[in-house]
């Protein structure tokens, strides 16, 4: 590996690049620490799951001192916050390799979005489905990870990346002129859809640190990631995904997953029987797999718990905790 390229710690835990965003809280006087208690999580250890990160991003929020912090915390965004994707996507041969990369190991990235490409004449567009299940917390989001977006591909480039045009589907802010400042372009509000448009042209680009022997290791290494997550098919980490949006407070209703995945509800139906597992089945899986992280990683309370994982009755919640471990919950977070 050439000594000019940086070495790539491939045993450090994935952050999915939230250090840019601690950095920008601390230059505010927010400490790491205030951010955990705010999102009720005791630590960033192991691999932050959709809702660990939506909890994150809540805390952060609430907790920001300047309506800018989102857009310029992704302007403080490094490849290395990345871990091995970051390098996979930096020392691709051309930027069209890079996008190769970030598509197949997508889930490696954080992203809160499940998103799409196409080319229009010569346009390229990035498109995000159902920004809107992510609520009150979308502008924020959407703020700091296009900013991130932007920078890494800025620093993978070596120069500026060609952005045409900014689409979102939420009023414009009171900051709004800040993303234009970030983004380098016309940036549109009140959009039925959330867009990102830049000049295809680019994809042809060499990225600047390009080195094909650091790129199959790190892609190697990405691949071994995926292989062992225990999150099943893409279809099922898809459908998994969207229901953690929509579990506090509201039933599950397995037309919305499937109309938020752009699919009919007998297709949803008949991909998982193809997979041998059923939508209730998968559903059961994630208040289980929800519970358990929370019980683990947070000091709420099992009500909230509970209620998290889409149980209005807590009665209901410990019977369900108890036919998956055999045991209560208090039990289970003692040992």
């Amino acid at each position: 590996m050439s000594s000019s390229h940086p070495q790539v710690g491939l045993t450090s835990p994935h952050r999915y690049a939230f250090p840019a965003l601690f950095d920008e809280l601390e230059r505010q006087g927010i400490c790491n620490s205030a951010v955990l208690q705010q999102s009720g999580l005791k630590s960033l250890e192991g691999e932050l799951g959709y809702h660990k990160r939506v909890a994150l991003f809540r805390a952060a929020q609430a907790l920001a001192k300047e309506p800018e912090t989102a857009l310029r915390a992704g302007q403080r965004q490094q490849i290395s916050n990345y871990g091995a994707y970051g390098y996979a996507l930096a020392t691709s041969e051309t930027l069209a390799d890079a996008w190769r990369v970030g598509r197949d190991f997508f889930n490696l990235s954080g992203s809160m979005f499940r998103v799409s490409f196409e080319v229009d004449n010569g346009v390229g567009i990035w498109r995000s489905h159902d920004p809107e299940s992510l609520g009150p917390l979308l502008p924020f989001i959407a703020e700091y990870w296009r900013s991130s977006q932007s920078r890494v591909l800025a620093l993978v480039l070596g120069r500026r990346f060609p952005t045409l045009r900014m689409q979102f589907p939420y009023p414009p802010p009171q900051h709004a002129q800040a993303y234009r400042q970030v983004f380098g372009c016309p940036v549109s509000f009140h959009c039925d859809s959330m867009e990102w448009h830049f000049d295809a042209s680019v994809l042809s680009e060499p990225c600047v640190l390009a080195d094909p022997d650091t790129a199959r290791l790190c892609e190697h290494f990405c691949r071994h990631l995926v292989e062992r997550s225990d999150g099943g098919s893409p279809l099922q980490r898809e459908i998994m995904r969207a229901c953690v949006g929509n579990l506090a407070g509201a039933s599950v209703q397995a037309r919305v997953i499937a109309r938020s995945l752009n699919m009919s509800v007998r297709t949803m139906y008949r991909r998982l029987q193809e997979e041998g597992i059923s939508f209730s089945s998968l559903l059961d899986r994630l208040r289980r797999s929800l519970a358990l992280e929370y019980l683990r990683n947070t000091e709420l309370p099992v009500e909230e718990i509970g209620a998290r994982c889409g149980y209005s009755d807590v009665a209901n919640f410990r019977k369900a905790f108890k036919r998956w471990t055999g045991r209560a919950p208090s039990s289970y977070r003692r040992s």
